[in-house]
């Protein structure tokens, strides 16, 4: 009956109910447990969460993805997960607390651990992409030194996270967001094109529902040439209330 809790929470998670999935596989006290709980975790702060309680949900995920690597450090999936929560905490934090606190360099470790176990898994690879991205986009020159990003290995690591798995939303729109988070106007076509791209696949389960439905309202923005609407979504997924959304200069 070991596996039972799993299945449920498998299936809670697919229909949406992150809380209850998050539950279920804490119950199974495994480190696929583990990390199943934090990737409900990490949803429902992602999706459902207000935002007084965002920031808790995504330590709780941290902690239950480093409770899947002290029981399995083999388990690519807390590693990807801890990854992914300490990138969402970096977001919320901003960049110089970011910095200070190590998230950058932690979730770099993870990345690569991840990556070592399952090349060719999708969301190692994307995460590495949106490392890079967002070290570049955040630190500039100053970045690129101290953690060697660069775009180009960001851009690339996305196509290839794609190439993977051509209809995960999620990642798509992740890409799409700091495409447009760098500013371009090539930027901000590979965005439209990648959203365009994702959007040809019906959504698998909950999760990817509610990533088609961002992936929609960003490229009915993008299509419309709607500044104001980006400028939105880029300070409700990115905390970037202040910078503008660029669209005369490209990195290309």
């Amino acid at each position: 009956m070991a596996g039972a809790p799993l299945d449920a929470a498998r299936d809670a998670f697919g229909r949406g109910n992150f809380q209850q999935a998050a539950e279920l596989a804490h119950a199974a006290g495994s480190a696929e447990g583990e990390a199943l709980a934090a990737r409900a975790e990490l949803a429902y702060g992602d999706f459902v969460a207000g935002n007084d309680v965002r920031h808790a949900e995504f330590e709780l995920a941290a902690r239950s993805a480093r409770a899947a690597i002290a029981l399995d450090p083999r388990n690519p999936e807390g590693h990807v997960y801890l990854a992914l929560a300490l990138g969402f905490l970096g977001r919320m934090e901003g960049s110089v607390a970011a910095h200070f606190a190590g998230y950058a360099e932690e979730a770099r470790k993870h990345i690569d651990a991840a990556l070592a176990l399952a090349p060719t898994d999708p969301w190692a690879n994307a995460l590495l992409g949106g490392w890079n991205l967002e070290i570049v986009h955040d630190g500039g020159a100053l970045g690129e030194t101290i953690y060697g990003a660069s775009s180009e290995k960001g851009v690339a690591a996305y196509n290839y996270a794609l190439a993977l798995d051509p209809g995960n939303a999620a990642i798509a729109y992740q890409y799409a967001l700091q495409l447009v988070a760098m500013g371009g106007a090539w930027e901000r076509a590979e965005a439209r094109q990648v959203l365009e791209s994702a959007l040809q696949t019906q959504p698998s389960d909950a999760f990817q529902h509610f990533a088609r439905q961002r992936a929609e309202r960003m490229k009915l923005a993008l299509d419309a040439h709607d500044d104001d609407a980006l400028q939105g979504i880029m300070h409700d997924q990115l905390g970037l209330a202040a910078e503008p959304v660029h669209t005369a200069k490209s990195s290309r």
